[in-house]
């Protein structure tokens, strides 16, 4: 491994003003990111951890999968090597481009040493009261591929979610989702064992969608109580589960209403498998009283069945329809997971009507979606705007102006009509 030290030259602008105290005039990213939202554009897709070790220092856990990275024999000793490079930056939020940190991993990796799939940490100098943007840059030297990501580093209080680490009894690795099932066991990490007690707060499942994107709605502020909360004795030994769904705050003190958010969305999330996964994310599709009529079915699968084939008098377009729905509410749930399942929130909702944006445009605090070219009078943009929420740091919520274009009853009724809405087509 070696490692380089200094400020990357990266042909990137990152917005830097923290969300609340935003400057009139906005530095952009300056480049399209849509492929980040586009499946199978790039074979290579790092997983990502942050881990708060001390008041001064983080942790950035990495994670590939052996299948994403391309392996040969070009060199002298005739292994399958393949080589993984990780840039890094690190800004801190709310001093305007000011690098806090920043440098170049190289990993030679052997596919015979691999035992499941490669992870990695690098040490971040992150200070305790602040918070940060953190941009990588992986590539795979051999295949020639690259992929940006972004990520938000919460070190205002040492009580943030990043600051508890949850690994896997089986064989005490991190975990780098904060979904599980109840069938998952696993141990929190809080400081490294700095905590001798665990409250722990239980939710009910959010199970509200967001409505249409032409509605002018106001998100109320966060204020639900908690439906249980219990305390209970932690050791290095400690082992818990999701036993319902819902979502599980664990804190070491009450006085802090952020902690360590985990979501049991029920089995086999994120995938599509049973009648009542592939029925509700319908809710888009259908009116409040077919959605009623659907759910009280006697046979909801085949209820289901019978809506999407009288989308269409062809059965292998209807095929066609629902592959290509339920592989949006799937890619969905992998991208925009929040307290809730991702097809449930405003992205996912976006996402699974519109797909994934042509054109894409991140901040540090909004995502700006755009459809259709810049010269397309039919062009659509959605603005999501991050919003601070004690479950989590993936809420983003949909700005909805006075004059905002969605053509949503095009695009419902062109969906129903058995065919895919796409801007400057339908």
């Amino acid at each position: 491994m070696i490692v380089k030290k200094g400020i990357l030259h990266i042909a990137l602008v990152l917005f830097l003003a923290f969300a609340g105290c935003v400057p009139q005039k906005q530095v952009r990213v300056n480049r399209n990111l849509s492929y980040l939202y586009i499946p199978g554009r790039t074979p290579l897709h790092p997983e990502y951890l942050i881990y708060h070790n001390s008041d001064t220092l983080s942790t950035l856990k990495i994670k590939v999968q052996p299948v994403q990275l391309l392996f040969n024999q070009a060199n002298k000793e005739g292994k399958y090597l393949s080589l993984l490079t990780l840039r890094y930056r690190l800004y801190e939020i709310g001093r305007q481009r000011h690098l806090s940190d920043s440098g170049r991993v190289q990993y030679f990796i052997d596919l015979d040493q691999l035992k499941g799939d490669f992870r990695a940490n690098i040490l971040l100098h992150c200070a305790l009261g602040k918070q940060y943007i953190l941009e990588t840059i992986a590539a795979d030297q051999i295949r020639k591929t690259a992929i940006q990501n972004f990520l938000f580093v919460d070190k205002q209080t040492n009580h943030t979610s990043q600051d508890f680490l949850v690994t896997d009894v089986k064989d005490n690795k991190a975990l780098f989702t904060a979904v599980a099932d109840s069938r998952k066991r696993f141990h929190i990490i809080y400081r490294k064992g700095m905590a001798d007690t665990f409250f722990i707060s239980y939710f009910l499942p959010d199970t509200t969608v967001p409505p249409p994107p032409d509605l002018m709605v106001a998100y109320p502020a966060y204020g639900r109580k908690a439906d249980s909360t219990w305390q209970v004795p932690v050791t290095d030994t400690s082992t818990f589960s999701l036993p319902a769904e819902g979502v599980y705050l664990f804190r070491t003190d009450t006085a802090f209403t952020t902690g360590k958010p985990l979501y049991n969305f029920g089995k086999y999330y994120p995938y599509i498998r049973t009648p009542e996964q592939m029925a509700s994310p319908l809710v888009y599709l259908l009116n409040e009283t077919e959605m009623s009529n659907l759910m009280t079915s006697e046979n909801l699968k085949l209820a289901v069945d019978d809506f999407w084939l009288h989308t269409s008098d062809n059965i292998e377009k209807s095929r066609e329809l629902i592959r290509l729905y339920y592989n949006r509410v799937f890619y969905a749930n992998v991208f925009f997971t929040s307290y809730k399942e991702g097809w449930r929130t405003d992205r996912g909702m976006i996402y699974i009507i519109y797909g994934p944006p042509d054109n894409l445009v991140k901040t540090e605090s909004r995502e700006i979606w755009t459809y259709g070219e810049d010269k397309n009078p039919n062009k659509l943009t959605f603005t999501f705007i991050h919003k601070a929420h004690p479950f989590s740091l993936n809420h983003f919520v949909l700005f909805r102006g006075e004059n905002a274009e969605s053509r949503w009853r095009q695009a419902v009724r062109t969906w129903r009509q058995g065919s895919v809405f796409v801007v400057g087509k339908s």
